[in-house]
């Protein structure tokens, strides 16, 4: 029993994590909302997801990308493309290591369509076909754990 107590007050002390990510600074934020978010559509360039749902270094091992996003520092994420549909607006990022693979691909969602259902996870379901390149963008933000 006290076990369980024991555990239960670490678990209750630990804050979740809703993402780690590179969180974009104000100007990368600035620069992609003026690539033409269609009217209506809420804005989001906020930040390119690592690992959703959990921190750099997963408790039980299952991975650890702080060697190549050390909690804190400065990343530049070069844009490469620019992509929507009906739901969603998101970037392609070039990226200097690996993410979760619980990710589809490196990217940025810019803006999405509330009134026509889209949620920021939709991003990850845009086409490949409708990305078209985008080059001369770079993009810098802080790389940090999200919590809920």
């Amino acid at each position: 029993m006290k076990f369980l107590f024991e555990n239960w007050r670490q678990y209750m002390l630990t804050e979740a994590i809703a993402y780690s990510g590179v969180v974009l600074d104000e100007t990368s934020h600035s620069a992609l909302l003026k690539l033409g978010i269609p009217e209506g559509w809420e804005p989001a360039a906020h930040h390119m997801t690592i690992a959703p749902f959990a921190s750099l270094v997963h408790p039980k091992g299952k991975h650890d990308f702080s060697q190549d996003y050390p909690l804190g520092s400065k990343v530049m994420l070069p844009v490469i493309a620019v992509g929507q549909d009906e739901r969603a607006m998101a970037v392609k990022v070039e990226v200097p290591g690996p993410i979760s693979k619980k990710v589809k691909f490196p990217h940025i969602t810019v803006a999405v369509n509330r009134e026509g259902g889209g949620k920021p996870k939709h991003s990850n379901q845009i086409p490949e076909e409708n990305f078209k390149p985008l080059n001369g963008i770079t993009l810098s933000g802080t790389v940090e754990e999200v919590p809920m």
